[in-house]
């Protein structure tokens, strides 16, 4: 605090700052208003908002004692006042343009963020502490470390679906997958800011295992060479990489993934973000969809080893479907937890002239929290942002887009992650993914197409756990006809005819009834219309359409050389058809298809209208589009905001464990340690031994003994690092999800642990009891004889019939 006072006084930044303990913290504006004037000593308006922030935050007045004239200038333009006992004082932001609102007394839009979720973190397991150099030392939730857990011990062949909210930790289910993979991981991800975003964190996390090399695969970014890349993934020193889905599926790190799985190294295959499989939208993406046919070859050819993991926040029923279909194959694994996010709050205000608009726009600028994501749809509406801003006297602001080089991305991602930049304009292109924890305002001036791309962008605030601020500022129609034009375009029944027969007039006829069409065909009544790639896709988009209909059954995707087109290769699609291929019916027997595809394209930009209109409750909305299972947690739209929900009253993230089965059942009593704390190092070196050994993953501990056990296995396991299992409090047993073919050990302190007693899950469950326990009851028989279970009068004779 004397730092803040003395650089407000002086106009000077001391050299050396202290990060304050939260991003949420009061000081967190102090300390960002403070390394901002390191940076740029001459004052901004970033400078002003920085300090309306930190008056805000400190709740009735910050005492400064004096401010330069500068500082109070920009000050001054935010709203911030010096009273005459030399505090700073800012009023709640209240813009009456949000005409549906009432601000209660003291409150406003510019509120100081409270955290907004509950605290369900839980001990991690030592083998966890070697992740973020020693810093990862507890689970986000019990539902973090159960996706971990899924995608640890995910069979080979084996597609994992795993679902959490933004923000609650799934990437680390794929970090882990790969620390603990003897092959190649291969992310795919739908944007490059993604890519280096997730490249960066996994540099950070994965920093102890230089081995693994992470790499991102981009075509025009000078820092990640693609040859390179390619060369590293070829001689083993990259084993996790992030990758387009164009790239791996008809671009040039195909033959190369191709070989990998050939060579049985291609361990896992992770799609990120898998919602976007279910896309039709504007931001379609082709070979999106098509990965799942390359995921059946690759499996094929790597003899069945490889493990494909599906992620995402936001799965809807459909697209649960969906996934299962494409993916699923003979081993389907699920585990979607579904929250909506609490930690955002929702306004939205409509406007009709574009002057009227953007006023209100730089008005909000000048009060709203920072860092802030300002969202727009159109790449030029996003440059002319930036340096409408830039030239108010922003200078903090930065642009990202669709259009953004490589080395672009990359140095704005670095400083977007550095805090560096204040405000971020940007188009979806920066969206999914990207992770900032302390985003506290995401502002919409645009109508996105659909209420799934809104909650996507607006989940970019508020990871840290706290408050953000969700302004929606459309500008009607003209926005909303943006979103319409974004919309999935269908083409129509002469041209469905006229692409299906062209294509199925260059096939070429293989055994079993298969059809091998080149992507590429292309009608003399299309010549000089769509570019050769354009007509490509639009090919693709037709046999997606047919196969999503079950015209037809894709088989396979290849690459053939052909030196007469302009990329020097030509994409061949090989189906089987399940209709007459020579009928002309075909855009009928596509209406229905397509008629539902437009109907779901139209019902998510509806959506949108009915709660911009105050008919619908977001939340509500929400729900409605990610299930009944979702779990409702507003964080206050307009309609929930007179009832809002303390982090008390949140509900956990929850799931229900796998049903009873009927394990086999052991009682071994262990001559080898006792209940007393002397005796530990002797229980932790069998359990060690059954780890490292045996090959036992999951273990069951009596409360009392848990920390002892934890750090005692630390000691032993913890400098070799090549084992994971998983130690649980016996007081979860209510939330495990436990496979049915699992050995569980059971660990039990000199009281029988009840719950223990009473588990029945699993294929078998030993329970290990110290000498000194008691272990049998009233009529003096051993506990759960007349259950049926084994019992074992010494360790090592139970150890010999595991």
């Amino acid at each position: 605090m004397q730092q803040f006072r003395t650089a407000l006084s002086t106009g000077t930044a001391p050299e050396m700052i202290v990060l304050p303990p939260s991003t949420w913290h009061v000081d967190y504006p102090r300390w960002r208003f403070l390394s901002l004037l390191q940076r740029c000593p001459a004052p901004t308006l970033d400078h002003g908002v920085l300090l309306r922030q930190a008056a805000r935050w400190s709740r009735g007045g910050l005492f400064v004692g004096n401010w330069t004239s500068e500082l109070a200038a920009v000050g001054e333009a935010c709203g911030v006042t010096l009273s005459a006992a030399g505090d700073l004082i800012a009023a709640p932001y209240c813009p009456d343009w949000l005409s549906e609102e009432i601000w209660p007394e003291g409150h406003g839009l510019d509120e100081p963020p409270l955290l907004a979720i509950p605290d369900e973190s839980l001990p991690a397991e030592p083998w966890l502490w070697s992740l973020s150099k020693g810093q990862m030392r507890r689970w986000h939730s019990a539902a973090q470390k159960e996706a971990c857990w899924q995608a640890l011990m995910a069979p080979p062949g084996s597609t994992t679906l795993l679902g959490l909210p933004t923000g609650a930790g799934k990437s680390l289910s794929f970090q882990l997958a790969a620390r603990f993979s003897a092959g190649v991981t291969i992310v795919v991800v739908p944007t490059t800011a993604l890519a280096i975003d997730q490249y960066i964190a996994a540099k950070e996390i994965l920093a102890d295992f230089p081995h693994l090399g992470p790499r991102y695969y981009s075509a025009n970014d000078p820092a990640s060479d693609p040859a390179a890349v390619r060369a590293a993934l070829r001689d083993g020193s990259c084993r996790l990489l992030f990758a387009s889905p164009e790239s791996c599926v008809s671009g040039s790190l195909r033959a190369v993934i191709d070989d990998l799985a050939a060579a049985g190294r291609f361990a896992t295959l992770v799609v990120d973000e898998a919602h976007i499989i279910d896309s039709w939208g504007g931001h379609f993406r082709v070979e999106f969809q098509l990965l799942a046919l390359r995921q059946t070859q690759w499996l094929k050819s790597s003899g069945g080893s490889l493990r494909t993991l599906l992620l995402s926040a936001t799965f809807t029923p459909h697209c649960l479907d969906l996934l299962r279909t494409m993916f699923g194959g003979d081993q389907w694994r699920q585990f979607a937890c579904q929250r909506l996010r609490p930690e955002i709050s929702y306004f939205s205000g409509g406007f009709t002239a574009p002057d009227d608009r953007e006023a209100a726009l730089v008005e909000a600028l000048h009060h709203l929290p920072r860092p802030l994501i300002l969202y727009v749809t159109e790449v030029g509406e996003a440059i002319r942002l930036r340096e409408v801003l830039v030239g108010t006297g922003f200078a903090a602001t930065e642009c990202f887009h669709g259009d953004t080089s490589g080395a672009d991305r990359r140095r704005l991602l670095l400083a977007w992650r550095a805090n560096e930049v204040e405000i971020m304009v940007a188009t979806s292109a920066f969206g999914m993914g990207v992770d900032k924890p302390d985003v506290r305002a995401v502002v919409h001036a645009c109508y996105p197409e659909n209420v799934n791309r809104y909650y996507q962008e607006v989940g970019r605030g508020g990871r840290d756990g706290a408050k953000s601020v969700a302004l929606w500022m459309p500008l009607t129609p003209k926005d909303r006809r943006v979103a319409t034009s974004l919309l999935p375009k269908m083409l129509g029944a002469d041209l469905i005819a006229l692409r299906w027969q062209t294509m199925l007039g260059a096939a070429r006829d293989e055994e079993d009834g298969i059809l091998n069409m080149p992507t590429n065909a292309k009608h003399q009544r299309l010549m000089g219309g769509r570019s050769y790639g354009e007509n490509i896709r639009w090919n693709k988009r037709l046999l997606l359409m047919m196969a999503r209909a079950r015209l037809i059954d894709l088989v396979d995707l290849q690459l053939e050389e052909d030196s007469a087109v302009p990329e020097g290769r030509v994409e061949r699609v090989r189906l089987r058809c399940n209709f007459v291929p020579s009928d002309p019916r075909i855009a009928e027997l596509l209406k229905s298809p397509r008629e539902h595809d437009l109907r779901e394209a139209g019902r998510g930009i509806r959506a949108l209208d009915d709660y911009l209109a105050g008919t619908a409750k977001i939340c509500r909305l929400l729900r409605r589009e990610y299930g009944a299972e979702t779990i409702i947690a507003c964080g206050g739209c307009i309609a929930c905001r007179d009832e809002p929900l303390d982090r008390y009253s949140i509900p956990a993230l929850d799931f229900d464990p796998l049903g009873p089965t009927k394990p086999r059942l052991d009682v071994v009593s262990s001559e080898i340690f006792s209940s007393g704390a002397k005796a530990i190092g002797a229980l932790a070196d069998r359990v060690a031994d059954l780890i490292s050994e045996q090959r036992l993953v999951q273990f069951l501990c009596a409360p009392d003994l848990l920390g002892q056990v934890t750090m005692a296995l630390a000691e032993r396991l913890l400098p070799a690092g090549r084992h994971f299992y998983r130690l649980d409090d016996a007081r979860e047993i209510g939330r495990l999800n436990i496979d049915p073919g699992m050995h569980v050990v059971a660990i039990h302190g000199r009281m029988p642990d009840r719950a223990m007693l009473r588990l029945r899950a699993g294929m078998r469950i030993s329970h290990l009891f110290p000498k000194d326990a008691q272990i049998t009851d009233a009529n003096d028989r051993v506990l759960l004889i007349h259950e049926g279970a084994f019992f074992f009068p010494s360790y090592d004779e139970w150890r010999t019939q595991i």
